[in-house]
């Protein structure tokens, strides 16, 4: 199982990057504390029996007048089979919302997530696990903050009507995703987990126009396009008090595509191993339609944790675009997270 597992993966990977899609979605620096946002086949892979975590992120804020904001809200719990020691299901939910500050177009996101866990090696806790998820998404734009040449008044100000036929301000759209994942423990302290997930497979109109019931004519429409996610974590340690996590994330979405990677050290400063400190660092590189890849950010991370608490914090500093007006600017994230009832108190290891 495990030679067709590794022969299967960089098949799959491979496809990954050779497909196309367009447009994208929200994206959070801290991300592997909510790994559900990231792969439906990590719903309930945690060492407890639930985790449910938050997350804020502010962008922008030294820029604009009004920062751009994305926020969530996630849980998941592990249900346990009874005839099955090793195998178990996961279940879990997302609320996330985008605001943002140009012409005040917002976007709010439900989702519920399924996955099956497959024990391959109980003494290796080793897990092939495979999940689904189920959302609906809603958009809507403030048409106050828009004006049009024909409303000019010819003086200083936009406050004549327009004669623009605008469609409805408001609609909601279904959507699909799936995802595997492989996890294993490489020794006593290290382990490694990798993942891939398909995100928008209805590829569901996004048109205003197109969920307008006011508009007969045809318009022209423009549908969600695929977003494909790979991911790789490790926790690499030759003891329980000083260890090396390795991130690494790939993301496609039309002709965006993203890589981050980052590296954090996770510090034991207890004697009881219940609470630890994590520092690292990670670069951010994207590739639009008409650009290569280019290094869009750095990111500085910092986490506390304590019994199944972690709190962290991060600040993107972008290299580009915007940020070479304001040197330093980007955006501050806060992530909290919280695993309980946990099985195994001596392998506190919530992700990060």
């Amino acid at each position: 199982m495990r030679r067709i597992l590794f022969f299967l993966i960089p098949i799959l990977f491979c496809f990954l990057l050779s497909t196309p899609g367009f447009s994208q979605d929200r994206l959070f620096t801290q991300a592997f504390v909510h790994p559900v946002d990231l792969n439906p086949a990590y719903a309930g892979a945690i060492e407890g029996r639930y985790r449910v975590s938050m997350a804020y992120r502010d962008q922008w804020r030294s820029i604009v007048e009004s920062p751009f904001t994305t926020m969530g809200v996630y849980g998941d719990v592990k249900i346990k089979l009874e005839k099955q020691d090793e195998d178990f299901f996961g279940g879990g939910f997302a609320v996330t919302a985008d605001r943002t500050a140009v012409l005040n177009v917002n976007q709010n996101n439900l989702s519920l997530y399924g996955s099956y866990h497959k024990s391959l090696n109980r003494d290796q806790h080793e897990f092939l696990s495979g999940g689904i998820s189920l959302g609906i998404s809603q958009r809507n734009i403030n048409y106050e903050n828009i004006y049009f040449n024909d409303q000019f008044n010819g003086l200083n100000e936009y406050t004549l009507t327009t004669a623009e036929d605008l469609p409805a301000n408001n609609f909601a759209f279904a959507d699909v995703g799936a995802g595997v994942a492989y996890s294993t423990y490489l020794s006593r302290y290290s382990n490694l987990t990798f993942g891939l997930s398909l995100d928008h497979i209805p590829g569901s109109s996004i048109s205003f126009y197109t969920h307008s019931l006011q508009l007969d004519e045809p318009l022209p429409d423009a549908r969600i396009d695929r977003k494909f996610t790979a991911m790789l974590s490790m926790e690499l340690a030759s003891n329980e008090y000083v260890s090396v996590l390795p991130r690494v994330l790939w993301q496609q979405e039309g002709p965006h595509k993203m890589l981050a990677v980052a590296t954090l050290v996770k510090f034991d400063i207890s004697n009881y191993n219940d609470s630890a400190l994590h520092l690292g660092a990670g670069v951010r590189m994207n590739q639009t339609q008409t650009e290569g890849f280019k290094t869009s950010a750095i990111y500085l991370m910092s986490a506390y944790e304590i019994n199944g608490l972690l709190i962290g914090l991060s600040h993107d500093i972008s290299t580009g675009g915007l940020g070479s007006v304001n040197p330093g600017s980007g955006a501050f994230e806060l992530s909290i997270s919280f695993t309980g009832f946990y099985e195994n108190d001596e392998n506190m290891c919530p992700t990060f």
